[in-house]
Parts: C-alpha cells; structure tokens; sequence
C-alpha cells in the first residue's frame, strides 16, 4: 500500500509539473505575438510571400478548386504557381479558420499553434530520452523560444523553415527509438519526417545529412541488432509514400517544365550566405544585442549560456546521456563553423546541396540541439527542488527578455513607413514572388508581364477577340476567325493547364515568353483555366489512404501490446 501511495503522489507530481509548463509556454507564445504584433500589422521579408500561399489555398477551397489550384490572381491575373514547390497540407487546418475569418487570423492562430506544438513535441522527446520531466521543461522553453527561431518567424518571415521547427523532437525521437530504444517504434520516424517534407524541404535535406552522420556515430547499435536497419527502411519507404502528395507533383512539374528556380538561380547557390567571424560571434549575444541595420541572428545569449554550464559539470565515463549530450554539442558547433567563409561549401560533395542558398539554416539544428544539451546541462546542475524552481524562474524571465529584445529589433528592421500596407501583389512589389523562382525559365522578366497586359495575341488581322474576361481561376473570351489562327494568352504556362474551345479540349503549348499559346480554326467561346494532373488528383489520395492506414497499424499495434502486457 505504501509503495501506491508514492505511485500516486510521483504521478500527481508530474502531471503537475507538466502543467506548469504547458501554461508557460502558453503565456511566453501570447508574450512573444505581443511583443511583436499580430500579423496585420507587421511584414517581415518573406512575409507576404507566405501570405499568398495562405491566401491561394484559402481561396481554392472556398472555391472548390482544391486538390489542383493555382494563384490564379497574382502575376497581374497571369497567375503564379508554388503549390508543387511549397506543400499545402501543413497550411490546411489553418486555411479552415481563414475562410471563416481573415488569412491574417489564420497566420496568427498558426504561429501560436505551432509554437506551442514546438515546446510540447521538444518537452515529449527528452520526457522519453532523459526520463527527467524537469529537464524536459527546460529543453521545451529553450527550444520554442530560441532566437533563430524568432527570426524565422518575424524578421525572415520564412514560414516554412520555421514550421520545420515544429516537427525535428518527433523526428529525433523516432531516430532514438531506431538506434537505441523500441524499434518497432519506427512509425515515429516515418511521421515525424514527413510532417518535416511537408514543411520545408530543404530542411529536410539537410536533416537528412545529419540522420547519416547519426547512423555513422551509432553504427554499433545496427551491428548489435540488424533488425534495427530493416525498421529503419521501413521507416523510409513509408515517409516516401505518405509525403507523395508533395513528391510526385513536384516531379512532375520539373520534368515537363523549367523555372526560374533551375536556370537563372534567382537566390544564390549554397555559400551564397556565408559569413564572416564577427557575425558568427555577434550571433552568440543575439537576443541581447544586435548589429545596426542588418538582417541576422544565431543560436542567441540563452543558448549560449547554457551550454557553458558543461564547464561546470563533471565528467563521468558511465553517464552514457551525458557522452550523447555532448555529441550533440560537438555536432552543433561544427554546424556553426559551416556556417562561416572558411567552409568549402562550393566542392564536391558539399555542392550537391547547392540550392539550401544559405549555409546559415544550419542554425536551425544548432537550436535543437543546443536546447536538448541546455535542458540536460541544467537538470544536472540544480538538483533540489528550490535550486530547480530557481533555474527554471531565470530560464522563463530571460526568455521573455529576449524576446522584448528582438521584437525591438525587428520593429527597427521593419519601422511603420517602411511597412507594406497592401497584401495586393503588383509589378511594384515584384507580385510579392521574391526571387521569383517558379516563373517559367521562358518568360523574359516580370516587367514583361506589366508592360504587355491582359491583351490576347493573334497572327491573323482579321480574327476577332471580344468578351475577354477572367472569373477567378477561369480565363474566358469569344474568338471569330476566318481561317486558322494562334492566339497567346495572358497566362503563364504551367503544367496542368485546360484549354477549351466550345466545351472541347483543344491543343495549346508554352510560347517563347513563356504563356499560354492555343491553336484554333473555328469561331466560338475559349476558356482556359488550371485543372491539375492525374499525378497530382492521385497522389494527394496515395498519401491520405496511406496516411489514415498507417494511423490505424499503430492503434492496432498498441492494443496488441497493451493485451500482451495485461495477460
């Protein structure tokens, strides 16, 4: 009876803890968007880019055009197309929320959502690792609140690496599990890692490298159990499925198209952000200080203090999480020093991830990793319960510190005159495309899109265009020839068009400025507008049937071994 009771008062214990910081995470995420300002009133660099994204899916689904759709407003109407290259489906729930609200809502709501989901998912991993609840919490708050991830956020405004954030814990746990821990546990890799595909790609790229680095370090454990590499491909091949829905049309749309992205390399290849010492340093004390005028950030002054506490730990060769802790550490300085100009990212093999653009989106991994390392480090060091309460009371108001500190220099980055106040794209913010990496190859510049208009070209004087007009993602006017004629739309070609011509499919193909050009040899009405590819329309069911029957494999499984435990 005695042995229950302290069951009971460990379990009422930990629940408790969890809940304090369930609820402080909830509060530094409100305390962060208020700092900063919700999403109407603030635009960070790639903000509006993400804002479409947003905006195009919201409206497909209001319209019915979802699986297959397109920006069809953007482009001055000649419509811009990112779907294959930007995967919607962690945008979805929230797109929901924005056809009955606003897209700026709907931002708002997914910046707060994921935050929290990135504490909770990092406070899950090290419960499971380090079966220490209070190192947890620290590594949860250190890791949602990191400073690259703030800056990813609010002054890159890049959504997509900073939702990557979100699904690393459930990536790394399931790589744990893989390597040392239940192995039959393996669907933890395979979701984890195709929510990461989902969100950013070339984060998953490069956490990809990091996985076989991983596997370089623990290849013991794989000669100890074969079993474990068969689990680990299982693994693999189940990701590669359910992420079809963003592979295949992606795919697709490089082999029968060419872009902006792969001929004129509009961002800059990998090294194109390197830097320089001096900012590798000022990256240290970001979050307390910064450089005047410049877009920059590292792991921040948190991180960095935590992390010096190892120099206050002793060393002992049996205290197996403290080696792997430390590996950690070890990994994430050598990603900082990649970072940096001395770092041959322009060889081989180096130069086969050319197009992450910016070595500096190493950071990213460094947080992780520094963040689990900090937890561990200060869960080590405090070890009474008024000692703890302490730590975790500085962790909380440094924290909220920092994030004052760099909102400020994102409010000073991006002042109110400099804000954009318009979410209308125009030749004038460059249709809010960036680079513009997803315009075809053929079309000479954007100011070709401006200067010609909405103007439908044809060889024959005598052929006759009248009733031109576009309703949403259809393009409609009325043609009156007198013998065959080619005509060139003022739509830019991506793969997937329809073409038609009195309700029947007609031929047409990419001219060399990149738009839509048909041929035609009767009178009558033209519509043209984006109806997708049977790779696209089957895909997105590949990875939804595979998805709800991976779900149910696991329910089974655990019932299977809940029973075998209860017998």
């Amino acid at each position: 009876m005695h042995q229950n009771n302290l069951s009971q008062i460990s379990d009422s214990t930990i629940k408790n803890q969890y809940w304090i910081f369930f609820s402080v995470l909830v509060f530094l995420a409100l305390f962060m968007m208020f700092c900063n300002g919700l999403s109407s009133s603030y635009s960070g660099f790639d903000f509006f880019f993400h804002y479409r994204r947003l905006y195009a899916l919201i409206e497909a689904l209001k319209d019915g055009t979802y699986i297959s759709y397109i920006d069809y407003s953007n482009a001055d109407g000649y419509g811009y197309m990112i779907k294959p290259f930007y995967s919607d489906v962690i945008l979805i729930p929230f797109a929901f929320i924005g056809i009955f609200t606003s897209v700026y809502c709907a931002y708002d709501v997914m910046i707060f959502t994921m935050t929290v989901l990135s504490g909770i998912f990092m406070y899950h991993m090290m419960k499971v690792i380090y079966k220490n609840d209070y190192a947890a919490s620290i590594g949860g708050i250190l890791y949602a609140f990191a400073i690259y991830r703030l800056h990813d956020i609010y002054q890159r405004g890049a959504l997509g690496e900073s939702l990557s954030f979100t699904f690393l814990p459930i990536v790394f746990l399931g790589l744990y599990h893989i390597i040392k821990g239940d192995y039959k546990k393996w669907y933890i890799l395979a979701i984890g890692y195709s929510l990461l595909i989902y969100s950013h790609v070339i984060a998953s790229v490069l956490l990809f490298v990091l996985l076989l680095v991983f596997l370089v370090i623990y290849y013991k454990s794989f000669v100890r159990e074969p079993k474990r590499i068969t689990y680990l491909l299982v693994a693999g091949v189940v990701t590669l499925i359910i992420t079809s829905y963003y592979i295949f049309p992606t795919l697709e749309q490089l082999t029968n198209s060419s872009f902006y992205l792969d001929a004129r390399n509009p961002g800059g290849g990998a090294g194109y952000g390197k830097v320089g010492f001096d900012f590798i340093l000022w990256g240290f004390i970001s979050g307390l200080a910064y450089i005047d005028n410049e877009l920059w950030a590292g792991i921040g002054i948190i991180l960095t203090l935590v992390i010096l506490l190892r120099l206050f730990i002793k060393w002992d060769k049996s205290a197996g999480l403290l080696k792997n802790t430390d590996i950690l550490v070890i990994i994430g300085i050598c990603l900082i020093i990649a970072t940096s100009r001395i770092f041959p990212w322009g060889r081989f093999p180096f130069n086969l991830i050319s197009f992450i653009q910016y070595p500096w989106r190493l950071y990213e991994f460094v947080s992780f990793f520094f963040a689990v390392a900090g937890g561990y480090y200060i869960s080590l060091l405090f070890i009474r319960r008024k000692q703890q309460i302490a730590a975790f009371t500085a962790i909380v108001l440094l924290t909220m510190i920092t994030i004052y500190i760099h909102s400020e220099n994102f409010k000073s980055l991006f002042p109110p005159e400099k804000k954009v106040i318009t979410t209308e794209s125009s030749y004038f913010n460059r249709y809010q495309t960036i680079g513009g990496e997803y315009f075809p190859t053929k079309l000479p510049a954007i100011e070709y899109i401006y200067q010609r208009g909405e103007v439908v070209d044809k060889k024959n004087n005598d052929t006759k265009i009248t009733a031109f007009k576009r309703e949403k993602n259809l393009t409609i006017l009325d043609v009156t020839v007198n013998k065959a004629d080619t005509l060139t739309l003022p739509l830019l070609y991506y793969y997937g068009y329809n073409v038609t011509l009195n309700g029947n499919n007609i031929d047409f193909n990419e001219n060399d400025y990149g738009l839509i050009q048909i041929f035609i040899d009767k009178s009558g009405k033209i519509e043209a507008y984006y109806k997708g590819t049977i790779i696209q329309q089957t895909s997105f069911y590949i990875s939804s049937i595979s998805a709800i029957l991976l779900i149910i494999f696991i329910i089974i499984s655990k019932r299977k071994k809940e029973n075998g435990q209860t017998r």
